[in-house]
């Protein structure tokens, strides 16, 4: 079974670029937690710090 669209997969190039896009998203993902670590946010996402 072929596929019926044209992917890019075959060029060695779209490796790298989805490479990169996985570890800018990771990256992402893993400064967001530091800064939610260190701002001290609850689980429910409200800080402690801000007024209601």
């Amino acid at each position: 079974m072929s596929l019926p669209l044209h992917l890019g997969l075959e060029h060695p190039s779209a490796l790298w670029i989805v490479a990169v896009a996985f570890l800018a998203f990771v990256a992402g993902l893993a400064v967001n937690l530091y800064r939610s670590y260190r701002s001290g946010a609850s689980p429910n996402g409200v800080s402690d710090n801000e007024s209601a």
